[in-house]
């Protein structure tokens, strides 16, 4: 497809409105109490703010309307009930949403930070949205139709050889994995990493770097982006070569731009 179809253009207007008036629109300007901890075992020093919670609420409304008969699966509503993780298996569509994506870097006043969409049709990935606020980037993608940012379609990117460039997200990587990544990754042109899965996922999508390394696979962070980056002709595995799936909880997962980038980060990263 040369164009995203008028549907995937339309999810990509209600979210880019959404992150427009609740999200960007707080940007610097949140007091103090709109900004909630929110402590997890994996991060005691989590937040969440009132720019989160007004995005969610509102595509609660707005997505079902571009399927009919779905319902929505947010971060911030598995966060007070864990169960709503069981809808996202249903037989039924399921919108599964992450309202702000790098939520401490829009608290701390900075970014990149943006919103993820994915839709989920009996468990399965059939489109997805991945929306740089930031930069006013939209990549958009539905299964077997290819990925677009900004209404055109992305290219498949080759691998151009060595040095690789890439990321290691190491905030939930357990020390005796993340150390022996970063030894091995010593020839590489390591970027620091943006703390946003949207910035991450994007810049693989569009071929701005060769990999990024994940740990803690948690579904609203990486079903859309995945989708972004498998329709741009990129690959998401885990380092034993297990395709990543919804269900998985922990990494290392190492996505790349293109098959043989993967191939070649595998080796030098995992031996």
């Amino acid at each position: 497809m040369d164009r995203p179809s008028a549907w995937l253009q339309s999810l990509g207007v209600a979210v880019r409105d959404v992150a427009t008036r609740q999200i960007a629109a707080r940007f610097q300007r949140l007091d103090a109490s709109e900004v909630i901890a929110k402590p997890s075992q994996d991060d005691p020093l989590d937040v969440v703010t009132a720019a989160d919670r007004a995005a969610e609420a509102e595509l609660i409304e707005r997505l079902p309307t571009l399927a009919p008969g779905s319902e929505v699966v947010g971060e911030e509503g598995v966060a007070a009930d864990p169960r709503l993780l069981e809808r996202l298996s249903s037989q039924g569509q399921v919108w599964l949403v992450d309202p702000l994506d790098g939520t401490r870097n829009f608290a701390e006043g900075h970014g990149p930070f943006g919103s993820m969409v994915a839709l989920l049709d009996r468990g399965v990935c059939v489109a997805a949205c991945v929306y740089s606020i930031t930069d006013d980037l939209m990549l958009l993608a539905e299964r077997g139709q290819g990925a677009f940012v900004n209404d055109q379609p992305i290219a498949a990117t080759e691998f151009g050889g060595a040095p690789l460039r890439g990321t290691i997200n190491d905030k939930f990587i357990p020390r005796e994995i993340a150390q022996p990544l970063f030894e091995r990754a010593r020839g590489h042109e390591l970027l620091q990493s943006a703390r946003c899965a949207v910035t991450e996922y994007g810049e693989i999508a569009r071929g701005k770097k060769h990999y990024t390394v994940y740990y803690r696979l948690l579904p609203w962070d990486h079903v859309p982006g995945v989708m972004i980056v498998r329709e741009a002709g990129g690959v998401a595995r885990h380092s034993d070569g297990r395709e990543y799936e919804m269900s998985d909880e922990r990494g290392p997962l190492l996505v790349a731009a293109n098959a043989a980038a993967w191939a070649h980060a595998r080796q030098d990263l995992f031996g």
